[in-house]
């Protein structure tokens, strides 16, 4: 079978300190806090995901965790030519950071504990997705059937032309092998599945004044944001698992680039297979809702160059903790977060609640755009 869909892999461009090394990034809970999980799941070894270069700006742009303590050696090592670095722009939000450099391609170094090397950066992606509605999304091990189908309905139901697809070091199947399948997808013009095989971070839930060591996502989600998704039309955060359905059929990309804002935020709630269901399944196999419905988090499309996009860093559930909820909220597009669609399914994940009732208007929605496969 033949495609037109321009479907690439290509790794990031990042740097990783060695584990035994006398430097690594500081811990951001208590010892008293810092359980068995928190140990084994925390980076302190990524120093940054990423260096793409920006031809536009003449600048490489760093994405890294939260530097912290790292941040003055990485800082005070920076040079041009050999000389220091006078200028730059550095970002900070709750779980990652973005530093920006001016300088011409192939003149910047970086010195660390008595080491110097030239820094390398990828080529920018931003031309190729330029005008396109686009999906971007985190990925590890869902299969593959489940990414085509999430993507084959966008491009159907809203009319997606591009994925952005951050690989979080996958076991089950190679990156090529994801963009093998995604081009295969009507509708799709551009695919970038890029490898990212660095920590995720605890799971585990912050206290308040502490920082976020979930670093891994939402830097993700601001690489994107900056390369290759920074001219798109408009960009659609979704994970694999979540369907965003119009009740009008007007498309999400649609409203969110007609938003005076450029924005809309989607509010959602869980659904369910049928009861007795064991196991891991697709999309499709979700037709059943809680009785009362279970309320799920929150996520968004927005217009890269409309306000919020020049404006604020990108997040897992949002841009902007006050005005955006404030003022992007709309009642026509719901997301519903399919709950067997994982790969983290056991134990709870399959404790389906004991009042599921059938949603024919779901099941509607599943028997049009998604495959039979389980």
């Amino acid at each position: 079978m033949t495609s037109d869909t321009d479907a690439r892999t290509l790794p990031l461009c990042g740097h990783v300190l060695p584990a035994d090394g006398t430097l690594l990034r500081d811990h951001v809970r208590p010892a008293d806090r810092r359980s068995v999980h928190y140990l084994e799941s925390y980076d302190r070894t990524t120093l940054y995901y990423d260096c793409v270069y920006l031809p536009e700006r003449g600048s490489y742009l760093f994405t890294a965790p939260r530097f912290l303590n790292l941040w003055k050696p990485f800082r005070d090592g920076l040079r041009i030519g050999g000389a220091p670095v006078r200028r730059l722009r550095r970002r900070r939000w709750l779980r990652c950071e973005q530093v920006e450099v001016p300088a011409p391609r192939g003149t910047l170094t970086l010195t660390w504990q008595d080491e110097t090397w030239s820094v390398a950066a990828r080529d920018a992606e931003t031309e190729g997705f330029a005008g396109l509605n686009a999906l971007v999304a985190v990925n590890k091990n869902n299969r593959l059937d489940w990414i085509a189908d999430w993507a084959g309905y966008y491009a159907a139901a809203h009319g997606a032309q591009g994925v952005v697809l951050f690989d979080n070091g996958s076991t089950d199947y190679t990156p090529q092998d994801i963009a093998d399948r995604l081009a295969r997808v009507s509708g799709l013009a551009r695919v970038r599945v890029l490898s990212a095989p660095y920590p995720y971070g605890p799971s585990d839930h912050s206290k308040k004044l502490e920082v976020s060591p979930r670093f891994f996502q939402t830097a993700m989600l601001n690489i994107a944001r900056r390369d290759a998704l920074a001219s798109a039309r408009s960009v659609l955060n979704v994970d694999i698992d979540e369907i965003a359905i119009s009740s009008s059929g007007a498309s999400v990309f649609d409203a969110a680039s007609a938003h005076p804002l450029g924005m809309i935020t989607i509010q959602g709630s869980w659904v369910y297979p049928a009861p007795g269901t064991q196991g891991p399944v697709g999309q499709g196999a979700h037709r059943f809702r809680n009785t009362p419905d279970d309320r799920c988090n929150q996520k968004w499309c927005q217009a890269p160059r409309g306000a919020f996009g020049r404006s604020f860093g990108w997040a897992v559930h949002r841009v902007d903790e006050v005005f955006q909820n404030l003022l992007t909220q709309q009642r026509d597009i719901r997301l519903v977060h399919c709950k067997g669609t994982s790969t983290g399914w056991k134990a709870k994940r399959f404790d389906l609640p004991a009042g599921l009732a059938h949603d024919p208007a779901l099941a509607a929605v599943m028997n049009r755009y998604f495959p039979a496969r389980d």
